[in-house]
Parts: C-alpha cells; structure tokens; sequence
C-alpha cells in the first residue's frame, strides 16, 4: 500500500508541474541582455544548423519584440531562403523553390532593408526569371517585390 500511494503522490507532482510550466504567466518573454540571450541563441543556431527553420522561428514567437529577437528572427529567415534556394531537395519544381525563397527574402528585409545578403540573392533570383521572359515570381511575391522597391 504504500509504495502505491508514493506513486501517486509523485503522479500528482508532475501532473501539478506540468500544469503549472504549461500555464505560465500567459505574457511572452522578454529578452534582455542576460544568460538567457545566450541560449536562446544557441538553441537557434542549432536549430537552423539542422534545418529546423519553422521550430527556430516558433520558438522566437514565443519572445518579446527586441533588437536580439529581430536580429534572431532576420538570420534565421535569411538561412531559411538560401535553404530553400539551394538545399531544399522536398521541392522539386524550380519555380515554387524560388518563390519560397523569396517569400523568406522578403521577410528579412521587413526586418532589416539594408540586408545586402537577402539583396543580392533577390536580384540573382529576378535575374534568372528575366532570362525566360514570360515567367515571374507569384503574384504575391512580385507585389511584396515592388513594394520594397524590386523591378520585375
């Protein structure tokens, strides 16, 4: 009998931990220059270094807009696009890798215009679909292009 009732005494402990991590305080985290920075970072950095762009991103929306969240957030959409540029071996259709590229492109540089990386990969990617003439990117992407000053 009693080795039955520490069992459920320490059932009831986790399920009242569990409970309690699940709920939280129901506002997002704030970042600030302290350990945590550290591994949040380091946990993003490994994420991306297997591809894990969507569980990366995840985890930042869990946090406080800041300048470490931002700077976070515009890697990860930056190695998010060159993943799917160049990597992506799931798609094999040409055109919606390139669209999905973009798409992420685009999102850097709605955090940070002057990313000359995101820049550079946008004009060699507009610059292959001149080469076919009658093909652009899709017409969300082309409209998000224009927007941020892009010719098509």
């Amino acid at each position: 009998m009693s080795s039955q009732n520490s069992i459920s005494s320490l059932l009831v402990i986790f399920f009242i931990s569990i409970s309690l991590l699940a709920c939280g305080s129901g506002e997002p985290e704030s970042m600030n220059a302290s350990s945590s920075d550290a591994s949040v970072s380091e946990q993003i950095n490994s994420l991306i270094a297997s591809d894990q762009y969507a569980e990366a991103l995840e985890l930042l929306e869990g946090f406080e807009e800041s300048e470490e969240v931002l700077k976070l957030k515009e890697m990860t959409h930056l190695n998010y696009g060159l993943f799917l540029e160049y990597r992506d071996s799931n798609v094999t259709n040409m055109r919606d890798k390139m669209n999905n590229a973009l798409r992420e492109y685009v999102k850097v540089l709605r955090i940070n215009p002057n990313n000359e990386k995101a820049i550079t990969e946008i004009e060699q990617i507009l610059g292959i679909y001149a080469t076919f003439g009658n093909r652009t990117p899709d017409e969300d992407v082309a409209s998000d292009l224009k927007e941020l000053g892009f010719s098509l």
